[in-house]
C-alpha cells in the first residue's frame, strides 16, 4: 500500500511560499533570503528599501498574486527590446527576494514605458504598472545612484515643468538631443521659429516656451510642487537643480508680494508688471 504524503497546510498569505518542488520545498521568506551576493552594507540598504516599499499602503492593494501566465510580459513593449519583464518583478515581490528586487530596481525598473498594458491584461488584477511606479518613487526617495543617472537627462524638462508649467518647449528639438532622428531633427531645428510663428493658435509664437502662465499662477504652481514633497524628492537626486528651482521660486514669490503690496496701496504702475502678468 502506497504511503500517503501529508502536505503542510497552506499559509494565510500564499505569497510567502514557493509552492513548487519536492527538492526545494516551500520555504519561509526568512530562510529563502539568508544567502546573498550583496555586500553587507549594500544588502542592509536593500532591506531598508524593500521594507519601505512594503510599508506603503499601495503595495498590498496593487499586489494580489500571480498565476505565472506571462500575459503581462507578452504584451510589454519594453520586454521586446530589453531584458525586462513585469512578471519577473511580480515573482520577486511575491517571494520577498530582496537581492533580486534590488537588482531589478537598479538595472531594469526605468525601462518601463508606463503604458499600463500589463495592468490591464493581468487576470489577477495586479496593478503592475503601479508597483513599478512605487519602486521608482522609493528609488528617488532613497537617492539611489541609478535613479540619479537615469533622471539626469530630464533636468531641463523638470525645470521647465516646475517653473513654467510647460512640459516641453519647441527649442528642445535639437540634433544633439535627438541623434537618432538624423536629418529630420536638423531640418526641424533650422526652421523652428518659422514653424512656431505659423501656428494659428495663440501660443505666443515663441520657441522657448509653449505658453506663459501669469506670475501668480507660476508661484502657486511652484508652491504646490513644494508642499506636495516633489522638491524634497528632487533634492535627493539632483541638489543643483533643487537649488536652482528654489532660487527662482523665492525670487518670483518676492516679486509677486511687492506687486500686490503696491496694488493694495494704489501705487502700482503698469510698466512694472512682468510680461507674463495677465491678471492680479
Amino acid at each position: 500500500m502506497a504511503t500517503k504524503t501529508i502536505l503542510p497546510p497552506l499559509p494565510d498569505d500564499p505569497r510567502l511560499l514557493d509552492m513548487s518542488y519536492d527538492v526545494q520545498g516551500p520555504l519561509p521568506e526568512e530562510e529563502r533570503n539568508l544567502l546573498s551576493n550583496l555586500k553587507p552594507e549594500e544588502r542592509e540598504l536593500a532591506i531598508k528599501f524593500w521594507e519601505a516599499v512594503k510599508s506603503d499602503f499601495r503595495y498590498n492593494e496593487y499586489l494580489r498574486g500571480c498565476l505565472n501566465c506571462g500575459v503581462c510580459t507578452s504584451g510589454c513593449p519594453a520586454a521586446k527590446f530589453y531584458d525586462f519583464g513585469p512578471r519577473e518583478m511580480i515573482q520577486y515581490m511575491m517571494r520577498d527576494e530582496v537581492d533580486k528586487i534590488w537588482e531589478f530596481v537598479n538595472r531594469k525598473v526605468w525601462a518601463c514605458v508606463q503604458c499600463y498594458t500589463c495592468s490591464m491584461r493581468c487576470p489577477f488584477n495586479n496593478e503592475i504598472a503601479g508597483l513599478i511606479m512605487v519602486l521608482r518613487e522609493y528609488a528617488v526617495k532613497f537617492g539611489l545612484q541609478s535613479a540619479k543617472e537615469i533622471l539626469a537627462p530630464y533636468r531641463r524638462v523638470l525645470l521647465t515643468v516646475i517653473t513654467t508649467g510647460n512640459q516641453v518647449t519647441p527649442d528642445m528639438i535639437q540634433p544633439d538631443a535627438f541623434p537618432d532622428w538624423g536629418p529630420q531633427a536638423v531640418e526641424e531645428s533650422k526652421n523652428m521659429d518659422v514653424y512656431r510663428k505659423a501656428v494659428p493658435v495663440d501660443l505666443l509664437q515663441r520657441t522657448d516656451v509653449g505658453w506663459h502662465a501669469s506670475l501668480q499662477t507660476a508661484v502657486e504652481m511652484m508652491t504646490i510642487f513644494i508642499e506636495a514633497g516633489v522638491l524634497d524628492s528632487l533634492k535627493n537626486v539632483d541638489k543643483d537643480l533643487y537649488d536652482m528651482i528654489m532660487d527662482i521660486y523665492e525670487e518670483r514669490k518676492q516679486q509677486l508680494e511687492e506687486i500686490k503690496e503696491k496694488w493694495e496701496k494704489g501705487e502700482l504702475n503698469e510698466d512694472e508688471l512682468p510680461d507674463s502678468w495677465f491678471e492680479l
